[in-house]
């Protein structure tokens, strides 16, 4: 059996999955099954962080378990939170801070004030098979990014699900859009293409192009991109450039097979990173990476997965006090459709290949 829906929380540090049976909630460092339920199929699910909450929309295999119906669950009481909410269509995706739920539909995005489960606005979009959009994580900042309405390729609308006004629209890419994602702290946009031979990364708000990585030259489906956290010190203290959080890495998993690991801050004016790197107390997380080619990859993955499989891949610093083999350096997570957990060492100084230090099954033999 296949996943049907896999997302990694706002801080990456933990893990859920859903199938046609049932929904799990995994810990990432170290890797660990917290929760599970084989009440009913998930279609989608979304963690609020490392809380009990959890957003759950049914996978319509067995009766009154709709897919146009979305409903918060307490892991910890095993209890609905508030009312089941009901659509017109099919719920494609689900995204969560900790002030807004942004429910994602084929044609329209609704928006809702997650502790009092109000209504605020629908947005309309274009023809939305994927579910694209993307909520910034901060919840001081209101970011959120979808497809526009006017049905132009490539074209992504920038949006403040506080004020409920457009703040900007982006050309991103010639080709209709397969992937977005926006940086923890709001001010980057990541886009790839059907096309898949680039990712793009803008301004946000200001729509600026910042850098524009060359994932290869033959065209590829790109399943995720996604940033790392930011490091609450660098935000302390105000370590910023150019209006971009410093200390920020863009990963890619592409069906090429190879995940790609980029560091936006290299070619910004950075004061000298290694410098800092010897510095823990003064240093962010991603800090100590050297500088690089803007269109090359810091560091990589090759996966070895069957023809079709898809992968997403997420990142964050070791957690580990006591494993050698993760303590200094950042982990890379990375799940496949089929059930496969891998997690790799990524070397913060050195970059390169990746190694991997554990493997897992998500499914037990049962559930495949």
């Amino acid at each position: 059996m296949s996943l049907l829906t896999a997302s990694f929380n706002q801080d990456h540090t933990h893990l859920a999955v859903g199938t046609a049976l049932g929904w799990k909630i995994f810990s990432c460092d170290p890797f660990a099954c917290r929760t599970s339920s084989s009440q009913s199929g998930v279609s989608c699910i979304q963690m609020l962080f490392s809380s009990a909450l959890v957003a759950l929309v049914g996978a319509g295999e067995r009766p009154g378990d709709s897919q146009r119906k979305l409903r918060l669950w307490n892991t910890y009481t095993e209890t609905a939170v508030g009312p089941e909410l009901s659509f017109p269509t099919t719920v494609l995706s689900v995204q969560m801070n900790r002030q807004r739920l942004v429910v994602v539909l084929e044609s329209a995005l609704h928006i809702f004030d997650l502790m009092s489960m109000q209504h605020l606005h629908t947005l309309p979009t274009s023809r939305n098979p994927r579910g694209l959009a993307a909520l910034c994580t901060d919840e001081e900042v209101y970011h959120c990014a979808t497809l526009t309405a006017d049905g132009k390729d490539g074209h992504v609308i920038m949006y403040d699900v506080r004020t409920m006004h457009t703040l900007n629209t982006v050309a991103a890419h010639r080709s209709t859009l397969h992937c977005l994602s926006l940086s923890s702290r709001g001010d980057m946009l990541a886009t790839a293409s059907e096309k898949g031979t680039v990712v793009r990364v803008h301004s946000f708000p200001q729509g600026s192009l910042l850098y524009t990585f060359r994932r290869g030259n033959l065209r590829s489906t790109i399943h995720s991109v996604s940033f790392s956290p930011t490091s609450p010190k660098a935000v302390e203290d105000n370590q910023r450039i150019g209006g971009v959080a410093r200390g920020c890495a863009l990963l890619c998993a592409a069906s090429s097979t190879t995940v790609h690991v980029w560091q936006l801050d290299a070619q910004r004016g950075a004061p000298d990173i290694r410098e800092s790197f010897s510095s823990p107390q003064n240093a962010a997380p991603w800090a100590g990476w050297l500088p690089a080619p803007a269109e090359r990859d810091f560091a990589f993955v090759r996966l070895k997965v069957a023809p079709g499989t898809r992968c997403f891949a997420a990142i964050c610093a070791s957690n580990s006090q006591v494993d050698t083999e993760r303590k200094g350096h950042y982990s890379l997570f990375i799940v496949s459709d089929r059930g496969s957990w891998l997690s790799y060492k990524l070397d913060p100084l050195r970059g390169g290949e990746c190694k991997l230090l554990d493997e897992r099954r998500l499914l037990s033999p049962g559930e495949r």
